[in-house]
């Protein structure tokens, strides 16, 4: 992941703390042996002592949620005490998005388990997380991020932009699937916008946190995050290409356990080489030519320049494309595409010098 998102998009998480807070009193009254029913005056007492006050007027019309609410509490009648107080505990995880994502919180899943219960609290919390759109939680919550974004590009990838909130409604991932993490799904914590082509191409409802092997992953934070230090040094020249072509690797020289898992799951390394390096690359080249052009027709470029001159016009286009990289299509490539020039040139590798000598003096060997 690229950059991290505000804190403060979290913060209005009140519905969650209300619903959360229900269930608990539903596995308590249960556990007690204290009746309940599924009328309209134990609804009102369950958001009289569930919610807090400045809430209740918004809570209590939401039938829909009193309904699910109650066929939660049906299925859970179903089970033990002790497979309630299993799932008690998983909702007690689920909830806890940020110590997941970081690996203190053990990963505790109902769906195998308890099928019925697991549907009727993914009908609640899904259900709810329908309901910040109509109170616009979840408006607000996207203002905030889209504000905080410099460069209105989708974090996850660098590629795609992110959609301005008068436009149209921006994807809003869960970032733990909803499908296997249901307790989760109305949770501030795990909302978390990102361009279409991430949310609907990629992640699918993909489990961030266990890989197909069934092993706990490491994974980026959203809200709390180190970009990865990407770098292209080990790519390689495909032999008797023409025009120069690379066998691009992409590695992850910093959070790189996390940044695996970001691959897994997004595909990076497959469309930073696929869409952006093989498509660009020779764009990229052309711009620098061109700029050369200029700096010739300026006379601030002669055609005696010597092997270490040359160098250095490749040098400071780098600097520059370092300091002001494109924004979108992953324009943080470019700039390492040139430090890898740059590598291959000090290293001798003929037929980069042959590129950058033709590109800066505009001739080629040949012309000599």
């Amino acid at each position: 992941m690229l950059r991290c998102y505000p804190i403060e998009a979290t913060y209005e998480n009140w519905l969650n703390e209300s619903i959360t807070s229900m269930v608990r009193l539903v596995h308590y009254k249960l556990d007690q042996d204290i009746y309940v029913g599924n009328d309209q005056t134990c609804w009102e007492r369950f958001v009289q002592d569930s919610v807090v006050e400045d809430k209740r007027s918004l809570i209590k019309p939401l039938t829909g949620i009193r309904d699910r609410i109650f066929n939660y509490k049906d299925e859970l009648h179903k089970l033990s005490h002790q497979q309630r107080a299993n799932v008690l505990s998983a909702m007690q995880a689920q909830s806890s998005v940020e110590l997941l994502i970081d690996g203190t919180q053990e990963i505790k899943i109902i769906k195998n388990n308890y099928p019925g219960l697991h549907e009727a609290a993914k009908k609640l919390f899904s259900f709810c997380y329908e309901k910040l759109t109509e109170l616009k939680v979840r408006e607000r919550q996207y203002r905030i991020i889209f504000n905080s974004l410099s460069d209105k590009i989708c974090p996850f990838c660098g590629i795609e932009r992110v959609m301005n909130p008068e436009e149209t409604a921006q994807d809003q991932d869960h970032y733990l699937a909803k499908s296997i993490y249901p307790f989760a799904a109305a949770n501030m914590r795990n909302l978390v916008p990102m361009c279409r082509c991430c949310n609907r191409d990629y992640k699918h409802d993909k489990d961030i946190l266990t890989g197909s092997d069934g092993y706990k992953r490491h994974v980026f934070d959203p809200y709390d995050c180190n970009p990865p230090k990407i770098s292209l040094a080990n790519s390689t020249l495909i032999l008797d290409s023409f025009p120069i072509k690379f066998k691009w690797k992409i590695e992850f020289l910093t959070e790189t356990e996390a940044s695996e898992t970001w691959d897994q799951v997004f595909s990076i390394r497959t469309r930073y080489e696929r869409d952006i390096l093989n498509q660009y690359f020779d764009t990229w080249m052309k711009n620098f030519c061109k700029k050369c052009e200029k700096d010739r027709k300026r006379n601030n470029i002669s055609r005696n320049l010597t092997k270490v001159e040359v160098r250095e016009r490749l040098s400071f286009y780098q600097e520059d494309k370092s300091e002001s990289p494109s924004i979108g299509l992953a324009g943080f490539l470019e700039p390492l595409v040139f430090s890898l020039l740059l590598q291959l040139y000090d290293e001798g590798n003929e037929r980069v010098v042959n590129l950058i000598r033709d590109a800066v003096l505009g001739i080629s060997l040949e012309d000599d």
